[in-house]
């Protein structure tokens, strides 16, 4: 876990594998990465997951650096398996934890993961 700024700290995973990403308009010679943060305030909040294949060292590296147990919140910026693709791993050890996000969000993650997990919707301007 890398200090990114006063108590936010990068949290993420190097896939040198992938070539393209959404099909071949975005092509990525030299790999890819999930950019996932963690953010110690008064309350501990992971900010984005990584992709589904990455799970078990995400979910590895995220215990060893926080731990699961001491996560607050979750938020999702946006619901594509490759910010949301752990959710899966993260909820089954902890299924109480508040996933953040939008109302579109909160809508396609349970279409992509068929489970009704505790959501908190937010809107432009909420704080």
């Amino acid at each position: 876990m890398k200090q990114v700024k006063d108590q936010v700290y990068y949290l993420g995973l190097r896939d040198w594998e992938l070539r393209a990403f959404h099909g071949h308009e975005l092509s990525t010679f030299h790999g890819s990465s999930y950019n996932s943060y963690i953010i110690k305030d008064q309350k501990t909040v992971l900010v984005d997951t990584a992709w589904d294949p990455f799970a078990e060292d995400f979910i590895g590296m995220l215990d060893k650096e926080v731990g699961i147990d001491n996560i607050d919140y979750i938020i999702i910026n946006h619901a594509e398996p490759d910010h949301s693709g752990t959710l899966t791993g993260i909820m089954e050890r902890r299924p109480d934890i508040p996933i953040v996000c939008t109302k579109k969000g909160e809508e396609i993650i349970k279409k992509h993961f068929h489970k009704d997990w505790n959501f908190i919707t937010v809107k432009t301007g909420d704080t």
